[in-house]
């Protein structure tokens, strides 16, 4: 899918831009916002496309036209159907859910006749474990950090196959002011995916990580 309306600047609402795959995804809100940087940090997704496509829906005996506010395509090789999504805050879809029913009921059936899933997110799908876990490694993503210190760890954890935070830190960081470094090492490593984790799981010292060299 591509693009079908363009995000303009306003003073009413945020907007912006957050990079993704050498290009960038448009935005409307902050809510929109964080749910691109959880979609972008996850690798089981291929594809991030705003505004994705434009449909007609009839409400009243009046025709109207729906644009949603993401498309997510998934990786081929997972058994997971591609989705359609509308981002709305939780009050304001509760509140108007009547009067949208008809536009979301017309796009439900697109998305069953073509093999994909419609979904509205709202704050509890979007701001939760994996938001917070993501803007707290962005901290250590620039990090100036030695790459003998990253190839150390990365080839400990290459050996063991999956290991956790706490393993690495005593293996190699033994001491307040090493444990530091180790964590900052380890946090840079998680935030440029070299090592791999549960996203949606809380990091701390007895989260697991592997590596995916494939």
């Amino acid at each position: 899918m591509k693009q079908m309306r363009k995000i303009k600047p306003t003073r009413m609402s945020v907007s912006g831009r957050v990079p993704y795959k050498g290009s960038s995804v448009p935005y409307e809100s902050t809510l929109e916002r964080d749910l691109i940087i959880v979609h972008a940090f996850r690798e089981d997704v291929e594809d991030i496309v705003a505004q994705p496509i434009t449909i007609p829906f009839v409400k009243n005996g009046i025709t109207y036209k729906y644009t949603p506010d993401f498309f997510i395509k998934f990786v081929e090789d997972i058994d997971k159907p591609n989705m359609i999504i509308e981002v709305k805050p939780y009050d304001l879809w509760q509140e108007n859910w009547r009067d949208w029913s008809d536009k979301w009921k017309t796009m439900q059936r697109y998305c069953k006749d073509n093999g994909y899933i419609f979904r509205i997110y709202d704050e509890s799908r979007i701001r939760n474990t994996a938001l917070n876990n993501i803007n707290f490694l962005m901290t250590f993503k620039n990090s100036a950090i030695e790459r003998e210190d990253q190839e150390a760890v990365l080839e400990q954890v290459r050996l063991m196959g999956t290991t956790t935070i706490d393993y690495l830190l005593t293996r190699f960081y033994t001491g307040s002011l090493l444990r530091n470094h180790g964590l900052r090492v380890i946090y840079h490593l998680l935030a440029t995916k070299q090592l791999k984790f549960d996203l949606f799981i809380k990091i701390n010292d007895l989260t697991e990580v592997w590596v995916d060299d494939e």
